[in-house]
């Protein structure tokens, strides 16, 4: 990982929202599944759950992305913990050595359509964990199961000149995330 530059939340949002904010899936996420007006109140949401509007942010280019992404842990959402034992503990490498994760993100449609598409220019937004200096993934989880199924499948995509960035920001208190997976991000 490659430093890059320090960065606002608000350019980290701004990304976020270019990303998936007009997408139907992630609208009707919001709306219908999670239950918030619109795709930006459920964000914003999650995010203060974090405190993510109140922490220091730096980019950086990943610098063997098909490496590096399955390595980073699994966000502290309840529909990608459930997938696992070891909440909060979980790779995206360790994920799809499950063989029932394995199969079903294998035919994944957004999986696959992601993985179709490598390589390409993308941002993903984590969390430092200062207890153990790893990644926790808070947007991207689809991209980081593509890259490190691909990895899984003997990565043949050539990123090259193609930056994969990661928006990071420290966190030290662990009880954030467990809180967040213990509440969850519907509105209530």
């Amino acid at each position: 990982m490659e430093f890059k530059k320090d960065i606002s939340w608000e350019d980290v949002f701004e990304g976020w929202r270019e990303r998936e904010s007009e997408n139907p899936g992630w609208i009707e996420c919001a709306t219908k599944v999670k239950g918030w007006p619109d795709w930006e109140s459920w964000r914003r949401f999650s995010a203060s759950q974090m405190g993510l509007d109140k922490r220091e942010w730096k980019v950086f280019q990943l610098t063997d992305p098909l490496n590096e992404v399955p390595e980073m842990l699994i966000g502290p959402f309840a529909g990608w913990q459930s997938r696992v034992e070891d909440k909060q503990e979980t790779t995206f490498g360790e994920l799809l050595e499950i063989p029932e994760q394995y199969r079903h993100f294998s035919r994944h449609k957004d999986v696959i359509s992601i993985m179709e598409g490598l390589p390409f220019t993308t941002q993903l937004i984590g969390l430092v964990r200062k207890d153990i200096n790893k990644v926790v993934c808070v947007d991207g989880h689809h991209r980081a199961v593509a890259m490190a199924l691909e990895k899984k499948h003997g990565g043949g995509v050539d990123f090259g000149d193609t930056p994969v960035t990661i928006a990071l920001a420290e966190i030290d208190d662990m009880k954030i995330l467990d809180a967040v997976l213990e509440r969850g991000t519907d509105r209530r």
